[in-house]
């Protein structure tokens, strides 16, 4: 090939390499300032495990800037003494309570949590915390649900 040629395919590959380059879009979760995430909340992730038809839902939104962590979890076929927000390491482990969110509920537990630090985010982020829900017959958890992040639409 001559060289004139050989500069014009290798001019054409660049032209083509730039608009490839620019055209794409940095996209995804790291992205946006609000991370949505959801809980199924029953007894099977119980430890120590529990038996119970009790059963709930936990939906979530975590602002990046502000690290608030709006929650709305919903339950029902059980009397808790409480709800709390926990973090294990591993995940399946039973881990320590971070922040009780409601004292003896009734059905729905809502509100705003601001974590404290780069630790929590991270443990969020992870997969590491979950709803834990006790109750009287089983104070460490008669209902749990792992809170994970929501799949992201392409």
């Amino acid at each position: 090939m001559k060289k004139p040629m050989k500069r014009f395919l290798l001019l054409i590959a660049g032209v083509l390499m730039l608009g490839f380059v620019t055209s794409c879009k940095e996209e995804g979760p790291h992205k946006d300032d609000i991370v949505k995430f959801s809980a199924v909340i029953n007894s099977s992730p119980t430890v120590p495990k529990a038996t119970s038809s009790a059963q709930g839902t936990g939906v979530f939104e975590y602002n990046k800037n502000t690290m608030e962590l709006k929650y709305n979890i919903n339950f029902q076929n059980i009397t808790p003494t409480s709800v709390t927000l926990n973090a294990a390491n591993p995940a399946w482990e039973r881990g320590g309570i971070i922040k009780e969110l409601a004292d003896k509920p009734t059905g729905q537990v809502s509100g705003t949590y601001k974590l404290p630090n780069l630790e929590q985010q991270t443990q969020l982020i992870l997969g590491m915390m979950y709803i834990n829900v006790p109750t009287e017959l089983y104070p460490y958890g008669e209902i749990r649900g792992q809170i994970i992040a929501d799949k992201i639409e392409e």
